[in-house]
């Protein structure tokens, strides 16, 4: 046992000496305070009489090691040490025009910077640079202009495992890339959410957040159009079942461009980060919302403003894509997961999802093309035509009564892929 031995120095000071025998020989350490001469030696006796790991002789603890940080995309392309540093680098030396820096910036601000910034390196893969390939061509981006852009990434994944040596592999190398020949863009595989997939989804999402997706999955806006709607945005007509929500859309927010020295609208909610514009199509079009998420968004709609934002975050401000994407999404979907949801989704697959829920109901691909904000009925028909199936109802009913039966499933208990059945049946009966 330790033994505690206390002294007085010359000038008076008492200290508090521990000492212990220790493979037969004596150890000792001096204490100016009580406290910290009590907690040494339940140490060394917790030790079995020997020194404790951790502790340096004369000094005290030795500060634990810390953890090393989680890199994540954004640091590898803007870091101190990053590709654009690199790149800097190399137009000081004459190695790279100052155009080609300038426009490298230009594309990763805005077309990689929304979708990869928050995502740690290591643990990108190929799966989120495919989502990524098929949103751009979803939006009308051409092949080529596709091809480029993911070039860049490319080389921002090869700095981050060749020069900052994070990872040995880099997932853009398994990417298939769209024909840059190619009249109109490839036929690929459309995901979507099935109606019991969305319900055990939308069971583990945060209520902030439910009626947002709602009207994003009942209308098949863009995320920036819906976090950009405005009170005074939405009208609604009729009654009961037949109350119908117009919404209106006018503009959509966008990632500012880093040469834009446009004023900053800070009543608007502006940032240097972000900016307000037209939608992707560059004009405004109305979209139609019926049925209980009308009534839904009309209650949340009554002490709002005009100029009032419909959807804010719990701190007052609107939704950013990222902040939803890892505060909101990512959250639900591993415990949707964990639950028994076993396929790869991503917020796109709303958009997705309400176009072909309303082709299986019926409705004419001409109506969901102007819904949905195409800037051609080519565009659709490109990306949806192997699904169509021509009829003539309305598109809000068939998304309202769609949404109605989505909504009306129970929620699941977690217990692995057996919910997901479990609700398909409570439904199906």
């Amino acid at each position: 046992m330790a033994q505690w031995i206390p002294r007085t120095r010359a000038d008076g000071s008492v200290v508090v000496q521990i000492r212990w025998n220790q493979d037969g020989r004596g150890q000792s350490e001096t204490f100016n305070t009580v406290r910290l001469a009590a907690e040494f030696r339940a140490a060394v006796e917790a030790a079995g009489g020997r020194w404790p790991d951790g502790w340096v002789r004369g000094e005290g603890w030795a500060p634990a090691p810390s953890q090393p940080a989680v890199l994540v995309f954004a640091d590898v392309a803007t870091g101190a040490d990053g590709y654009f540093a690199q790149q800097e680098r190399r137009v000081k030396r004459g190695k790279l025009k100052p155009y080609t820096l300038h426009r490298d910036r230009r594309t990763y601000h805005l077309h990689l910077e929304e979708m990869f910034a928050h995502l740690p390196f290591t643990s990108l893969d190929e799966n989120d640079i495919s989502d990524w390939v098929d949103d751009q061509l979803d939006a009308g981006t051409a092949p080529k202009t596709v091809r480029n852009r993911h070039g860049l990434l490319s080389s921002i994944m090869k700095h981050g495992r060749l020069r900052m040596k994070l990872r040995t592999d880099n997932p853009c190398e398994l990417t298939e890339l769209p024909d840059q020949h190619a009249a109109r863009p490839e036929a690929r595989q459309i995901r979507f959410f099935q109606p019991d997939e969305w319900a055990l989804l939308r069971s583990f999402l945060d209520e902030d957040i439910r009626l947002p997706l709602d009207v994003d999955l009942a209308t098949g806006l863009r995320w920036g159009e819906l976090s950009a709607l405005r009170a005074g945005d939405v009208t609604f007509t009729g009654e009961g079942d037949d109350r119908h929500a117009v919404l209106h859309v006018v503009r959509a927010w966008s990632r500012r461009s880093p040469d834009d020295s446009a004023e900053i609208k800070i009543s608007e909610a502006e940032t240097g980060r972000w900016v307000l514009g037209p939608p992707k199509s560059k004009r405004s079009r109305w979209v139609v919302l019926s049925g209980p998420v009308a009534r839904r968004l009309e209650e949340h709609l009554a002490h709002r403003g005009p100029t009032d934002y419909v959807f804010l975050t719990r701190l007052g401000r609107p939704w950013r894509y990222p902040d939803f994407h890892s505060r909101r999404w990512t959250p639900a979907k591993k415990r949707a997961e964990a639950a028994g949801l076993g396929k790869r989704i991503t917020p796109h697959m709303l958009r997705h999802t309400t176009v072909v829920w309303s082709l299986s109901a019926g409705v004419p691909i001409q109506v969901i093309s102007e819904m949905i904000g195409h800037t051609s009925l080519q565009m659709t028909y490109d990306v949806y035509g192997g699904l169509l199936n021509i009829n003539d109802p309305a598109m809000a009913r068939a998304m309202a009564e769609a949404m109605r039966a989505s909504i009306r499933r129970p929620t699941p208990s977690p217990g692995g892929g057996a919910a997901v059945a479990q609700i398909s049946d409570r439904f199906a009966s």
